[in-house]
């Protein structure tokens, strides 16, 4: 049973978070219900780069 383990900088819609599992089904070939995933969602300005948040970069998140 594979544990897929992510974080996010930003918040992410429900059906994207359902569409992480299906698209990993899809590539390992395997079935959905097989499959566990945990997502944090860390705010921007807490996720940093050389010193400069995300939030603070202007970055966009889909970036």
């Amino acid at each position: 049973m594979p544990l897929i383990q992510v974080l996010n900088a930003s918040p992410s819609s429900t059906e994207k978070k359902r569409r992480l599992t299906a698209a990993y089904a899809e590539v390992m070939e395997i079935r959905p219900d097989t499959i566990r995933v945990t997502l944090q969602e860390l705010p921007r300005e807490n996720w940093s780069v050389a010193g400069v948040t995300l939030a603070e970069s202007g970055q966009d998140e889909s970036v």
